[in-house]
């Protein structure tokens, strides 16, 4: 019964917080600061001495948000660090790990919809230009293209300045650098945004 109580008690106290702020109005827009990780990998097929691992990597940028009703229209441009680790297995020897950074300046463009306040499901195109392609440890192709389906939760009162992005990046082009295999970008980002909501009118 006390464990009841104390429960019932603890909801009663809570409870105020988990109402949901309304940050965004039906019709409008605001820009936003993103900070995150990626846990990042490279896909491979073909013939290749190399044997892909994850990474995690950083990521930041701005992103513009537009709401209009349930419909949200998000352009993005961020810095990300892509790639991953190999590892090379040799006959005799132990397996060395190299880590492989691919530095990208990327512009997704995201579409989404609000099943319920708070929560928006967001699926897009993201454009890539790569920052050390052809170099060494960079990737082999100048310009990715890769398709983005994740999900953008807006915090609750406290935190009403704050979202969390979760987000999938399925890369389509290949990045390989060598002639005998193919390179494609797997990612999968989270992200922390500091909304910058316009000032209420007095």
């Amino acid at each position: 019964m006390y464990t009841y109580r104390l429960l019932l008690f603890v909801f009663l106290v809570t409870s105020p917080l988990f109402v949901r702020a309304q940050s965004d109005k039906p019709i409008g827009g605001h820009f936003g600061l993103k900070l995150g990780a990626t846990f990042t990998q490279i896909s491979i097929s073909g013939t290749s001495a190399n044997i892909p691992k994850r990474a995690l990597e950083p990521h930041l940028g701005v992103m513009y948000r537009y709401r209009y009703n349930r419909w949200v229209l998000q352009p993005e441009a961020l810095l990300a660090i892509k790639g991953g680790t190999f590892q090379q297995e040799q006959l005799n020897t132990p397996r060395t790990t190299t880590g492989v950074s691919y530095y990208y300046a990327s512009l997704p463009i995201l579409l989404g919809y609000i099943p319920t306040e708070g929560l928006t499901i967001q699926a897009g195109p993201e454009f890539s230009y790569a920052l050390n392609a052809g170099k060494t440890g960079g990737p082999g192709a100048q310009s990715d293209l890769g398709v983005a389906v994740g999900a953008h939760y807006d915090f609750l009162d406290m935190l009403s300045k704050f979202s969390l992005h979760i987000r999938y990046i399925h890369g389509l082009v290949n990045v390989s650098p060598e002639p005998t295999a193919t390179y494609y970008n797997r990612n999968l980002q989270v992200s922390l945004v500091y909304n910058l909501f316009p000032k209420k009118n007095k």
